[in-house]
């Protein structure tokens, strides 16, 4: 077995990282079981499911990984898919050792490449249209699972936005796949995963390296997942029309906030990560201290040399509108929470001009715009779903629309991977402090932007989220990830849903 990293929680928001360790199997397999890997088999009478790491939407995950490695003891070079049920990787592509040596030059020492994709089918046979936003979510969740995972080893993850969806699919050999009809994977982005002492790279990569890296033939074949798909024209469209570009860097680097968390939660990363479970209740007593409430709404924002935000993915384009129901000496009411200090004016210009905008915080940008009761509106929000109104709190994201995409329609999916971030940060933290969330991918956009005053499309509801007192289901039995195990009737757990 191998032992979890002991960093303290607190720590993954400071930007003085762990010292790192070189990428050796264990490392990688301890990198990979804390981003990608499973958490837990849970069992309700003769269901068995599995629960992973990284959230997905209805538990279906469309995420796949691949990891180009090189120099890596016991491993030859090239392309290899990430298996999160066994918890192993599978060779797909032989790389000649020149394309590492490129690789290792232009990042100043060992790396390692992360792609991910999405098998959009595996959302939209339940979730039909919407399956295409829920894949970019979880991508957004997978992504920062990678980013506090790469912490814990002393690494730090850069996306490389700048690669093409047609670089990337030559880079996996997704252009030279036999995928079964409408399951084929799509490409979503690269990564650099790094010592966190070095410079960070550029987020492009040496052409040398994207010539040579994954010309080979490629081992292996895909599983078809269903005897029938159904095409989904909308979906069709949306994901040609935002495939990734050859785009200029662009910053996301800022110094951070005023705000000074309050005491340590006093619990390790790990364990933190680890125990992240979705809510699916809560208790409509639960109450919250304004502090720890300060401390969630802090880490959501970005932190220069601190994950996930840090990333190279450009500024932050989503600000919170925030329903709180049950938070110690913060009325009821609604709020909003502004991520980037252009947005401040710019919401302002936009929303209901009878809004108070009333500061909230003396070290946060959080302002009460309306008060009172708000937990039946924010259930009817959220497709009239209890846990939105049950909990401390819920919130919508707002996220900047018309201009992040007037010139840049590829940047819709990066919106929905920011959410993402955004997201896994509320899981992590509210577990850390007692507490749990879940996303909320269904909700009502329109009358959110009616009860805001939005008439245009400058600013757009994208992903929903609650934090509470969760109340757990004494029936639900748990059982270790990867320790061998077998029911009464001898049967090895089933595959996950």
């Amino acid at each position: 077995s191998i032992s979890d990293p002991n960093l303290d929680y607190d720590l993954l928001y400071v930007a003085a990282a762990p010292a790192d360790v070189p990428p050796t199997i264990t490392s990688i397999a301890a990198f990979l079981e804390l981003a990608l890997g499973l958490s837990a088999w849970k069992s309700l009478g003769r269901d068995r499911w599995a629960l992973r790491i990284n959230p997905s939407s209805g538990n279906l995950h469309p995420t796949e990984a691949y990891l180009f490695l090189t120099q890596v003891e016991g491993l030859v070079d090239g392309l290899y898919h990430y298996a999160p049920r066994e918890h192993f990787i599978e060779r797909r592509i032989k790389a000649p050792s020149e394309a590492g040596a490129f690789l290792r030059a232009h990042c100043g020492g060992p790396a390692l490449l992360v792609a991910l994709s999405s098998v959009i089918w595996r959302e939209a046979w339940k979730y039909g249209e919407r399956a295409f936003r829920y894949t970019q979510h979880d991508i957004g969740h997978a992504l920062a699972a990678l980013c506090f995972a790469a912490r814990l080893q002393g690494w730090q993850l850069t996306c490389l936005p700048g690669i093409s969806a047609d670089q990337q699919s030559r880079l996996l050999g997704f252009d030279r796949t036999a995928w079964p009809p409408l399951e084929e994977e799509t490409p979503e982005l690269l990564c650099l995963v790094t010592s966190a002492a070095l410079e960070r790279p550029a987020t492009v990569l040496p052409p040398d390296f994207l010539r040579i890296a994954a010309t080979g033939p490629i081992d292996g074949q895909p599983n078809p997942l269903s005897p029938a798909c159904r095409r989904w024209e909308a979906i069709q469209r949306v994901e040609a029309a935002t495939r990734p570009r050859e785009v200029p860097e662009e910053s996301g680097r800022f110094a951070a906030s005023a705000h000074r968390p309050g005491m340590p939660v006093g619990i390790k990363a790990a364990e933190v990560i680890r125990r992240r479970r979705s809510a699916v209740a809560f208790d409509y007593r639960g109450r919250m201290d304004r502090p720890v409430f300060f401390d969630l709404l802090a880490h959501t924002l970005p932190i220069a040399q601190c994950p996930p935000f840090d990333i190279g993915l450009g500024p932050p384009r989503i600000s919170l509108v925030l329903f709180l129901h049950q938070v110690a000496d913060l009325a009821p009411g609604i709020y909003i929470f502004i991520r980037h200090p252009a947005h401040r004016d710019a919401l302002r210009a936009t929303l209901d001009p009878r809004f108070a905008w009333q500061p909230a915080s003396p070290t946060l940008p959080l302002f009460l715009l309306q008060e009172g009761d708000c937990r039946a509106a924010a259930a009817d929000l959220a497709c009239r779903q209890e846990i939105a109104g049950s909990s401390v709190f819920s919130l919508a994201m707002l996220a900047q629309f018309k201009t992040t995409l007037a010139a840049a329609p590829w940047r819709y999916r990066q919106l929905f991977w920011e959410a993402g971030l955004i997201g896994q940060v509320l899981y992590l933290d509210a577990e850390a402090r007692g507490y749990r969330g879940t996303g909320i991918g269904c909700y009502y956009d329109d009358p959110v932007h009616q009860l805001l005053g939005i008439q245009d499309t400058s600013w757009q509801d994208i992903y929903h989220f609650t934090v509470g007192v969760p109340l757990d289901d004494p029936r639900l039995q748990s059982f270790p990830p990867y320790t061998p195990r077998e029911d009464k009737a001898g049967e090895a757990p089933p595959a996950e849903r």
